[in-house]
């Protein structure tokens, strides 16, 4: 009988890699199919994760062969940061959880672990030396996947919180020269700035002669948010805009008087119907019945 061919022994983690890169990918991808449960290929197909994975192992089998374990900012380590920071990224707008999104680089060290013990556990001190280097590099990699996760989810709320407060706060053109603004819900600052920014944007465009400002919808108000609506009235008027607010509650009415603000800048009338016919007046237009 032929003699089998002797098996060839690895003697570090940059090695195992080269020699059982594919059943390192099969098993990295059970373990992030089990720790991670169903959601992961609910929210991306097994092509991608296959591709993930491939490209990923690819990358670090490149760097550990430089022998640098503890330091992922060496150049040999940028392409895997790289990768991993994009992976990361990804997941974050994808809706993966943190946890979901760390489960890709820590299901790699069980892989990698489970060959190494394999590979070489007859031999403690050698396993523990490998051992020790590749929990080094994936914890660093780990904590740099939480750091991308929570800044890519920061920027997707901010966005989100950003197209929110557009959508709140619409600037809607009723006629040549008419614009009406619709306020509701609660108004604070940043909202308030959004707001004056928006408004005279749509004025500058719109070439509008009147704004129609109701804040029927707007419960309270306090005075900081008070002012930065009266500092939007003057700026409007500076661009030619008459404003008509209407709508206003006794509470927020209150809150306008206690600011040191000539109140006469800012016509108003009770109610949005009352408004509009006052506004369509101002560009020459005149409301009718038709009976």
């Amino acid at each position: 009988m032929p003699k089998e061919p002797k098996r060839r022994r690895v003697r570090s983690v940059a090695e195992l890699l080269d020699y059982r890169q594919k059943e390192i990918i099969e098993t990295w991808l059970v373990n992030i199919r089990a720790l991670a449960g169903t959601r992961t290929m609910e929210l991306m197909t097994t092509g991608q994760l296959e591709t993930q994975t491939k490209d990923f192992l690819r990358t670090i089998t490149e760097a550990f062969r430089s022998e640098v374990y503890d330091d992922i900012e060496h150049p040999s380590m940028r392409p895997s940061v790289e990768m991993l920071k994009e992976i990361s990224a990804s997941r974050a707008r994808q809706g993966f959880t943190a946890s979901e999104t760390a489960t890709f680089i820590f299901s790699l060290q069980d892989a990698i672990m489970e060959y190494l013990q394999a590979e070489i556990g007859d031999n403690p001190e050698l396993l523990n030396r490998e051992a020790v280097k590749i929990s080094k590099i994936i914890v660093k990699m780990g904590l740099l996947t939480f750091e991308t996760y929570a800044i890519t989810r920061e920027e997707v709320i901010g966005q989100q919180t950003r197209s929110i407060m557009e959508l709140s706060t619409p600037t809607l053109r009723v006629w040549d020269e008419l614009l009406l603004l619709p306020l509701i819900g609660t108004f604070d600052t940043p909202r308030a700035q959004q707001m004056m920014e928006a408004v005279l944007q749509a004025v500058v465009e719109t070439e509008s002669r009147v704004l129609l400002l109701d804040v029927t919808g707007v419960p309270v108000m306090d005075t900081k948010t008070a002012s930065h609506l009266l500092k939007t009235v003057e700026a409007c008027r500076m661009l030619g805009c008459e404003v008509i607010m209407t709508g206003i509650s006794p509470t927020i009415a209150q809150t306008m008087t206690k600011l040191s603000i000539d109140l006469a800048i800012v016509k108003t009338m009770g109610t949005l119907r009352a408004g509009m016919v006052e506004a369509y007046k101002l560009i020459g237009k005149e409301v009718v019945s038709r009976s």
